[in-house]
Protein backbone atom coordinates (compact mmCIF):
# COMPACT_ATOMS: atom_id res chain seq x y z
CA UNK A 1 0.00 0.00 0.00
CA UNK A 2 1.41 3.64 -1.24
CA UNK A 3 2.05 5.67 1.50
CA UNK A 4 0.12 9.42 0.83
CA UNK A 5 2.51 12.16 2.24
CA UNK A 6 1.74 15.57 2.96
CA UNK A 7 3.76 18.55 4.14
CA UNK A 8 3.21 18.78 7.55
CA UNK A 9 3.51 23.20 8.69
CA UNK A 10 7.87 23.33 10.47
CA UNK A 11 7.20 24.04 14.66
CA UNK A 12 9.39 23.86 17.36
CA UNK A 13 8.45 21.39 20.21
CA UNK A 14 10.31 21.83 23.59
CA UNK A 15 13.64 23.56 21.64
CA UNK A 16 13.73 20.45 18.72
CA UNK A 17 12.35 21.75 15.70
CA UNK A 18 9.60 19.78 14.36
CA UNK A 19 9.90 19.00 10.87
CA UNK A 20 8.06 16.43 8.89
CA UNK A 21 4.84 14.76 7.07
CA UNK A 22 1.53 13.76 8.44
CA UNK A 23 0.99 10.31 7.25
CA UNK A 24 -2.15 9.30 6.64
CA UNK A 25 -1.65 5.28 7.06
CA UNK A 26 -0.37 5.25 11.04
CA UNK A 27 1.75 2.44 9.82
CA UNK A 28 5.57 2.24 10.84
CA UNK A 29 7.96 2.18 8.53
CA UNK A 30 12.11 1.39 8.39
CA UNK A 31 13.60 4.76 8.39
CA UNK A 32 15.84 3.22 5.27
CA UNK A 33 18.61 6.26 4.72
CA UNK A 34 16.69 8.51 6.49
CA UNK A 35 18.62 11.22 8.89
CA UNK A 36 18.20 8.61 11.99
CA UNK A 37 19.52 5.89 10.17
CA UNK A 38 23.21 6.25 10.93
CA UNK A 39 24.53 4.02 14.06
CA UNK A 40 26.85 5.21 15.93
CA UNK A 41 29.14 3.79 18.73
CA UNK A 42 29.58 5.45 21.80
CA UNK A 43 32.76 6.88 20.77
CA UNK A 44 31.33 8.59 18.10
CA UNK A 45 32.53 5.89 15.14
CA UNK A 46 30.40 3.79 12.97
CA UNK A 47 29.74 0.74 14.38
CA UNK A 48 29.45 -1.06 11.07
CA UNK A 49 26.73 -3.53 12.94
CA UNK A 50 22.95 -3.65 13.06
CA UNK A 51 22.32 -4.45 16.49
CA UNK A 52 22.29 -7.66 18.75
CA UNK A 53 20.92 -9.75 16.03
CA UNK A 54 24.80 -10.08 14.87
CA UNK A 55 26.40 -10.45 17.74
CA UNK A 56 26.86 -14.68 17.27
CA UNK A 57 25.22 -15.14 20.37
CA UNK A 58 22.11 -17.33 21.29
CA UNK A 59 18.52 -15.84 21.55
CA UNK A 60 18.91 -16.79 25.11
CA UNK A 61 21.81 -15.27 25.66
CA UNK A 62 21.49 -12.72 23.52
CA UNK A 63 17.93 -11.40 25.07
CA UNK A 64 18.95 -12.43 28.69
CA UNK A 65 19.50 -8.09 29.94
CA UNK A 66 19.36 -5.80 27.43
CA UNK A 67 17.62 -5.59 24.13
CA UNK A 68 17.55 -2.84 21.06
CA UNK A 69 14.69 -1.10 19.48
CA UNK A 70 14.16 -0.79 15.67
CA UNK A 71 13.82 2.59 14.28
CA UNK A 72 10.60 2.77 12.34
CA UNK A 73 11.00 6.48 11.46
CA UNK A 74 12.00 9.07 13.38
CA UNK A 75 11.72 6.99 16.80
CA UNK A 76 14.44 7.67 18.34
CA UNK A 77 13.04 9.83 20.94
CA UNK A 78 11.00 6.84 22.15
CA UNK A 79 12.85 4.43 21.39
CA UNK A 80 15.48 5.98 24.05
CA UNK A 81 12.33 6.81 26.34
CA UNK A 82 11.14 3.28 26.48
CA UNK A 83 14.93 2.12 27.18
CA UNK A 84 14.49 4.25 30.69
CA UNK A 85 10.88 2.58 31.25
CA UNK A 86 12.55 -0.39 30.78
CA UNK A 87 15.02 0.12 33.56
CA UNK A 88 12.17 1.69 35.73
CA UNK A 89 11.12 -1.73 37.51
CA UNK A 90 8.95 0.31 39.97
CA UNK A 91 6.93 1.22 36.61
CA UNK A 92 6.57 -2.19 35.14
CA UNK A 93 5.45 -3.89 38.77
CA UNK A 94 3.03 -1.22 38.88
CA UNK A 95 1.39 -1.79 35.67
CA UNK A 96 1.74 -6.11 36.11
CA UNK A 97 -0.96 -5.24 39.01
CA UNK A 98 -3.12 -3.77 36.76
CA UNK A 99 -5.96 -5.64 35.11
CA UNK A 100 -6.16 -4.01 31.34
CA UNK A 101 -7.70 -6.85 29.99
CA UNK A 102 -10.70 -4.70 31.15
CA UNK A 103 -10.39 -2.02 28.40
CA UNK A 104 -11.95 -3.38 25.75
CA UNK A 105 -13.28 -0.53 23.84
CA UNK A 106 -10.58 1.85 22.51
CA UNK A 107 -7.81 -0.54 23.22
CA UNK A 108 -5.94 -0.32 20.20
CA UNK A 109 -5.99 4.12 21.50
CA UNK A 110 -4.79 3.28 24.91
CA UNK A 111 -1.27 4.45 25.68
CA UNK A 112 -0.54 2.13 29.03
CA UNK A 113 -1.96 -0.49 27.56
CA UNK A 114 0.64 -1.00 24.90
CA UNK A 115 3.59 0.35 26.87
CA UNK A 116 2.33 -2.75 29.25
CA UNK A 117 2.99 -4.80 26.16
CA UNK A 118 6.57 -3.17 25.64
CA UNK A 119 7.31 -3.60 29.10
CA UNK A 120 6.44 -7.68 28.99
CA UNK A 121 7.13 -8.24 25.63
CA UNK A 122 10.67 -6.70 25.71
CA UNK A 123 12.13 -10.37 27.57
CA UNK A 124 10.49 -11.99 25.05
CA UNK A 125 12.97 -13.46 22.29
CA UNK A 126 9.68 -14.82 20.01
CA UNK A 127 8.65 -11.48 19.72
CA UNK A 128 10.37 -9.51 16.89
CA UNK A 129 8.82 -6.11 17.24
CA UNK A 130 7.36 -5.62 20.94
CA UNK A 131 7.00 -1.86 20.04
CA UNK A 132 5.40 -1.23 17.19
CA UNK A 133 2.27 -1.46 18.82
CA UNK A 134 3.14 1.13 21.33
CA UNK A 135 4.56 3.33 17.92
CA UNK A 136 1.39 3.02 16.22
CA UNK A 137 -0.85 3.80 19.28
CA UNK A 138 0.88 7.23 20.34
CA UNK A 139 0.60 8.14 16.01
CA UNK A 140 -3.08 7.72 17.04
CA UNK A 141 -2.63 9.97 19.64
CA UNK A 142 -0.80 12.81 17.80
CA UNK A 143 2.72 12.05 18.79
CA UNK A 144 3.01 11.06 15.24
CA UNK A 145 5.67 8.64 13.00
CA UNK A 146 8.06 10.81 10.87
CA UNK A 147 8.01 13.62 12.46
CA UNK A 148 11.25 15.00 15.40
CA UNK A 149 9.75 14.87 19.09
CA UNK A 150 11.28 16.65 22.21
CA UNK A 151 11.76 13.65 24.49
CA UNK A 152 10.77 15.47 27.44
CA UNK A 153 7.67 16.63 26.18
CA UNK A 154 6.74 12.78 25.30
CA UNK A 155 7.95 11.70 28.74
CA UNK A 156 5.20 13.98 30.30
CA UNK A 157 2.79 13.37 27.23
CA UNK A 158 2.54 9.00 27.77
CA UNK A 159 2.40 9.96 31.34
CA UNK A 160 -0.65 12.32 30.92
CA UNK A 161 -1.68 9.17 28.77
CA UNK A 162 -1.35 6.64 32.03
CA UNK A 163 -3.59 9.26 34.60
CA UNK A 164 -6.14 9.70 31.41
CA UNK A 165 -6.49 5.89 30.30
CA UNK A 166 -6.41 4.18 32.88
CA UNK A 167 -9.35 2.12 34.19
CA UNK A 168 -8.01 2.13 37.54
CA UNK A 169 -7.22 5.13 39.14
CA UNK A 170 -5.89 4.32 42.29
CA UNK A 171 -3.11 2.66 40.13
CA UNK A 172 -2.59 5.57 37.85
CA UNK A 173 -2.23 7.63 40.88
CA UNK A 174 0.45 5.20 41.77
CA UNK A 175 2.52 5.41 38.81
CA UNK A 176 2.41 9.00 38.61
CA UNK A 177 3.25 9.28 42.22
CA UNK A 178 6.29 7.76 41.41
CA UNK A 179 7.81 10.89 39.33
CA UNK A 180 5.69 13.50 41.54
CA UNK A 181 8.10 16.20 43.25
CA UNK A 182 5.66 18.16 45.19
CA UNK A 183 6.72 21.65 46.15
CA UNK A 184 4.67 24.68 48.22
CA UNK A 185 5.48 27.92 46.64
CA UNK A 186 7.34 30.75 49.12
CA UNK A 187 6.15 33.93 49.38
CA UNK A 188 7.26 36.55 51.86
CA UNK A 189 7.38 40.41 52.40
CA UNK A 190 10.85 41.88 52.79
CA UNK A 191 9.91 44.63 54.43
CA UNK A 192 8.20 42.78 57.68
CA UNK A 193 9.05 39.19 56.83
CA UNK A 194 5.29 37.86 57.24
CA UNK A 195 4.52 34.96 54.96
CA UNK A 196 1.58 35.27 52.64
CA UNK A 197 -0.31 32.78 52.08
CA UNK A 198 -0.70 31.04 48.58
CA UNK A 199 -3.18 28.41 46.89
CA UNK A 200 -2.27 24.73 47.56
CA UNK A 201 0.72 22.59 46.86
CA UNK A 202 2.10 21.96 43.22
CA UNK A 203 3.94 18.95 41.50
CA UNK A 204 6.59 18.58 38.92
CA UNK A 205 6.88 15.21 36.95
CA UNK A 206 10.17 16.67 35.16
CA UNK A 207 12.52 19.34 36.89
CA UNK A 208 13.60 21.67 34.40
CA UNK A 209 16.66 23.06 35.04
CA UNK A 210 17.80 26.12 33.76
CA UNK A 211 22.04 25.94 32.42
CA UNK A 212 24.29 29.08 32.61
CA UNK A 213 25.26 29.40 28.87
CA UNK A 214 27.65 31.82 29.66
CA UNK A 215 29.68 29.48 32.15
CA UNK A 216 32.04 26.87 30.15
CA UNK A 217 31.16 24.65 33.19
CA UNK A 218 28.15 23.87 35.52
CA UNK A 219 27.16 21.32 37.45
CA UNK A 220 23.99 19.47 38.59
CA UNK A 221 24.55 21.45 42.09
CA UNK A 222 24.78 24.89 40.57
CA UNK A 223 21.53 24.39 38.45
CA UNK A 224 19.67 22.71 41.60
CA UNK A 225 20.43 25.31 43.45
CA UNK A 226 19.48 27.91 40.92
CA UNK A 227 16.25 26.20 40.78
CA UNK A 228 15.19 26.84 44.28
CA UNK A 229 17.14 30.21 44.62
CA UNK A 230 14.78 32.89 46.54
CA UNK A 231 13.61 35.30 43.21
CA UNK A 232 13.21 39.16 44.75
CA UNK A 233 10.40 40.59 43.19
CA UNK A 234 10.68 44.46 43.27
CA UNK A 235 9.78 47.54 41.72
CA UNK A 236 6.77 47.24 38.82
CA UNK A 237 6.67 43.29 40.01
CA UNK A 238 6.13 44.43 44.09
CA UNK A 239 3.16 42.82 45.43
CA UNK A 240 0.70 43.37 48.03
CA UNK A 241 1.71 42.73 51.67
CA UNK A 242 -1.55 42.20 53.83
CA UNK A 243 0.33 43.15 57.10
CA UNK A 244 2.32 46.31 55.53
CA UNK A 245 -1.59 47.21 53.51
CA UNK A 246 0.80 48.87 50.68
CA UNK A 247 2.93 47.02 47.34
CA UNK A 248 6.28 45.79 48.62
CA UNK A 249 9.09 43.99 47.49
CA UNK A 250 8.50 40.11 47.86
CA UNK A 251 11.17 37.26 47.91
CA UNK A 252 9.43 34.40 45.72
CA UNK A 253 10.49 30.43 45.30
CA UNK A 254 9.87 26.84 45.54
CA UNK A 255 9.93 24.72 48.82
CA UNK A 256 9.86 20.90 48.74
CA UNK A 257 7.05 19.73 50.32
CA UNK A 258 8.23 16.03 49.25
CA UNK A 259 10.85 13.85 46.77
CA UNK A 260 9.60 10.84 44.46
CA UNK A 261 11.13 7.69 44.25
CA UNK A 262 11.58 8.37 40.57
CA UNK A 263 13.53 11.60 39.96
CA UNK A 264 13.40 12.77 36.33
CA UNK A 265 15.82 16.17 35.63
CA UNK A 266 15.36 18.09 32.54
CA UNK A 267 18.42 19.76 31.28
CA UNK A 268 17.04 22.83 29.35
CA UNK A 269 19.59 22.80 26.45
CA UNK A 270 17.45 24.60 24.03
CA UNK A 271 16.20 28.42 23.84
CA UNK A 272 15.76 31.26 21.84
CA UNK A 273 19.07 33.69 21.03
CA UNK A 274 18.77 37.21 21.18
CA UNK A 275 17.85 37.38 17.17
CA UNK A 276 14.81 35.30 17.68
CA UNK A 277 16.92 31.11 16.20
CA UNK A 278 16.13 28.50 18.42
CA UNK A 279 19.69 27.51 19.73
CA UNK A 280 21.05 24.22 21.45
CA UNK A 281 23.42 25.04 24.56
CA UNK A 282 26.41 22.32 24.43
CA UNK A 283 28.05 23.74 27.10
CA UNK A 284 29.40 21.43 30.09
CA UNK A 285 27.13 20.08 32.88
CA UNK A 286 28.79 17.91 35.18
CA UNK A 287 26.35 15.20 37.12
CA UNK A 288 27.20 12.31 39.04
CA UNK A 289 26.00 8.69 39.95
CA UNK A 290 24.66 9.70 43.56
CA UNK A 291 23.10 12.47 44.44
CA UNK A 292 22.08 13.84 48.27
CA UNK A 293 19.53 16.76 48.51
CA UNK A 294 20.74 17.60 51.92
CA UNK A 295 24.13 18.15 50.82
CA UNK A 296 23.28 19.97 46.93
CA UNK A 297 20.39 22.20 48.58
CA UNK A 298 20.57 24.50 52.05
CA UNK A 299 17.91 23.46 54.06
CA UNK A 300 15.73 26.56 53.45
CA UNK A 301 15.07 23.95 50.35
CA UNK A 302 12.79 22.09 52.74
CA UNK A 303 9.55 23.00 53.73
CA UNK A 304 8.19 22.94 57.69
CA UNK A 305 6.13 19.78 56.61
CA UNK A 306 8.58 17.98 54.78
CA UNK A 307 8.85 14.25 56.74
CA UNK A 308 12.44 14.29 58.31
CA UNK A 309 12.42 10.83 57.94
CA UNK A 310 11.86 10.74 53.71
CA UNK A 311 15.48 9.27 51.78
CA UNK A 312 17.35 12.35 49.88
CA UNK A 313 19.93 10.08 48.43
CA UNK A 314 19.51 9.52 44.66
CA UNK A 315 21.37 6.86 42.14
CA UNK A 316 21.28 7.53 38.54
CA UNK A 317 20.14 4.91 36.31
CA UNK A 318 19.21 6.82 33.41
CA UNK A 319 20.37 9.26 31.17
CA UNK A 320 18.86 10.71 28.00
CA UNK A 321 21.28 11.73 25.27
CA UNK A 322 20.54 14.33 22.40
CA UNK A 323 23.15 14.28 19.70
CA UNK A 324 23.46 17.24 17.09
CA UNK A 325 21.43 20.71 16.81
CA UNK A 326 18.88 22.29 17.76
CA UNK A 327 17.09 21.92 14.08
CA UNK A 328 17.88 18.30 13.74
CA UNK A 329 19.54 15.68 16.08
CA UNK A 330 18.92 12.10 17.37
CA UNK A 331 18.53 10.35 20.76
CA UNK A 332 20.38 7.65 22.54
CA UNK A 333 20.06 6.37 25.96
CA UNK A 334 22.41 4.97 28.51
CA UNK A 335 20.67 2.45 30.79
CA UNK A 336 22.22 0.55 33.91
CA UNK A 337 20.48 -2.75 34.95
CA UNK A 338 18.54 -2.58 37.94
CA UNK A 339 20.58 -5.17 39.74
CA UNK A 340 24.21 -4.85 39.80
CA UNK A 341 26.38 -1.37 38.48
CA UNK A 342 26.76 -2.10 34.54
CA UNK A 343 25.97 0.47 32.01
CA UNK A 344 24.91 -0.33 28.81
CA UNK A 345 24.67 2.23 25.43
CA UNK A 346 21.37 1.81 23.34
CA UNK A 347 21.72 3.67 20.36
CA UNK A 348 18.15 1.95 18.61
CA UNK A 349 18.40 -1.57 17.94
CA UNK A 350 22.50 -1.44 19.22
CA UNK A 351 23.17 -2.17 22.26
CA UNK A 352 26.46 -3.23 23.71
CA UNK A 353 28.09 -2.36 27.27
CA UNK A 354 29.97 0.43 28.24
CA UNK A 355 31.85 2.59 31.49
CA UNK A 356 30.80 4.90 33.47
CA UNK A 357 33.95 7.21 32.01
CA UNK A 358 31.68 6.89 28.37
CA UNK A 359 28.65 8.04 30.68
CA UNK A 360 30.53 10.95 31.43
CA UNK A 361 31.66 12.10 28.31
CA UNK A 362 27.98 13.35 28.11
CA UNK A 363 28.60 16.27 30.01
CA UNK A 364 29.22 18.32 27.27
CA UNK A 365 31.54 21.21 26.68
CA UNK A 366 33.43 19.53 23.15
CA UNK A 367 30.76 17.82 21.39
CA UNK A 368 27.15 17.91 20.33
CA UNK A 369 26.32 14.44 22.26
CA UNK A 370 25.02 15.79 25.46
CA UNK A 371 22.76 14.26 28.08
CA UNK A 372 19.03 15.96 28.32
CA UNK A 373 17.45 14.27 30.62
CA UNK A 374 18.72 12.44 33.69
CA UNK A 375 16.74 9.68 35.95
CA UNK A 376 17.56 8.80 39.25
CA UNK A 377 16.12 6.21 42.14
CA UNK A 378 15.89 7.17 45.84
CA UNK A 379 17.75 4.51 47.40
CA UNK A 380 16.16 3.22 50.37
CA UNK A 381 16.56 4.24 53.39
CA UNK A 382 18.28 1.46 56.49
CA UNK A 383 15.74 0.48 59.27
CA UNK A 384 17.23 0.34 62.36
CA UNK A 385 19.74 -2.45 62.62
CA UNK A 386 20.33 -2.39 58.97
CA UNK A 387 18.50 -5.41 58.22
CA UNK A 388 16.81 -3.96 55.07
CA UNK A 389 20.38 -2.56 53.96
CA UNK A 390 22.27 -5.29 54.33
CA UNK A 391 19.55 -7.29 52.43
CA UNK A 392 19.45 -4.67 49.59
CA UNK A 393 23.71 -4.67 49.75
CA UNK A 394 23.50 -8.49 49.14
CA UNK A 395 21.44 -8.12 46.45
CA UNK A 396 23.41 -5.78 44.74
CA UNK A 397 26.31 -7.57 45.02
CA UNK A 398 25.01 -10.80 43.75
CA UNK A 399 23.59 -8.92 40.95
CA UNK A 400 27.16 -7.35 40.22
CA UNK A 401 28.44 -10.99 40.20
CA UNK A 402 25.85 -12.43 37.63
CA UNK A 403 26.25 -8.98 35.40
CA UNK A 404 30.31 -10.06 35.72
CA UNK A 405 29.42 -13.57 34.97
CA UNK A 406 27.39 -12.89 31.61
CA UNK A 407 29.59 -10.33 30.24
CA UNK A 408 33.09 -12.79 30.59
CA UNK A 409 30.83 -15.18 28.88
CA UNK A 410 29.81 -13.48 26.08
CA UNK A 411 33.20 -12.27 25.99
CA UNK A 412 34.15 -15.68 25.34
CA UNK A 413 31.45 -16.76 22.91
CA UNK A 414 32.33 -13.59 20.77
CA UNK A 415 36.15 -14.75 21.05
CA UNK A 416 35.23 -18.18 19.42
CA UNK A 417 33.09 -16.96 16.50
CA UNK A 418 36.22 -14.54 15.21
CA UNK A 419 38.48 -17.56 16.06
CA UNK A 420 35.98 -19.44 13.84
CA UNK A 421 35.34 -16.93 11.17
CA UNK A 422 38.90 -16.55 10.57
CA UNK A 423 39.65 -20.19 10.46
CA UNK A 424 36.49 -20.33 7.67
Amino acid sequence: MSRGRYPYDQRYMGGVLRRGYVSTVPEPRSSGRGPENYRMTPHGRSSGRRGPENNGLTPERRFSRWRGLENYGLTCCVNALLQSFIATSELKDLLDRWDSSSVREDALDNVPVHLKGVLGAIRDPSCRAPHKDFLRCLDRQQIQLNVQHDADEVFLAVLNFIQQQMDDKALALEIQSLYRLSVELHHQCVECSSNQPLPGSSYLLSLPLHIRHQSSRNTLKDCLASFFELQKLSGIDNCFCDQCKTRTPFTHGHRILSLPTILCVQLQRFRYSDSGWMQKLDCSVEFQESLDFQDICSQDVFSKDFQKNEGTKYSLFAVIVHSGTAMFGHYTAFVRATTGSSWFYADDNHVGPVSWETVRETYGGRSSRTAYMLLYRREPTQTQGGGEGEEQEGERQEGERQEEEILEGEKLEREKLERENQGG
